[in-house]
């Protein structure tokens, strides 16, 4: 069996690396900064890296991630149909709403009833017999032309 040794050189010390040789990873599996041992390097530094806590294998880290911050709002299919409803509420009449039928036929950004989903609003027609339509629980993949 050879091995492997690579050599990192810092302002102070040099770093050999050296395949089967134990080294401080991040641990995906235990959240953790750990004991690991060297599986694999490229171009002369560590790239995989075996726990010796769990016996996970995961590509070396050699610092614990960043923490995620709250990013913005996350947008849900609820506020996604919320806020459609609300742009054609101004101007637009539901009770002349069209009822769904499979044997219809339906046109992008139009409005619809369905028996057990309510009012939708049609998002795309990828195919000339099937229609997305975004209802109060979600976008839908509905057949046309039948």
């Amino acid at each position: 069996m050879t091995q492997e040794t690579t050599q990192e050189t810092t302002e102070e010390t040099t770093i050999e690396y050296i395949v089967g040789g134990d080294i401080i990873s991040w641990c995906t599996k235990c959240k953790l900064m750990l004991n690991h041992t060297i599986v694999a390097l490229v171009d002369e530094f560590p790239k995989k890296a075996k726990c010796k806590t769990c016996n996970g294998n995961h590509n070396y880290r050699s610092e614990e991630p960043k923490a995620k911050t709250p990013g913005g709002t996350r947008r849900t299919k609820k506020t996604d149909f919320e806020n459609q409803m609300a742009k054609l509420e101004e101007g637009y009449d539901f009770s002349k709403a069209k009822k769904y039928s499979m044997k219809g036929n339906f046109k992008k950004e139009q409005i619809i009833e369905h028996s057990d989903f309510g009012i939708g609003f049609i998002l795309n027609v990828p195919e000339s017999k099937k229609v997305e339509i975004l209802f109060k629980d979600g976008p839908k993949l509905l057949v046309q032309n039948r």
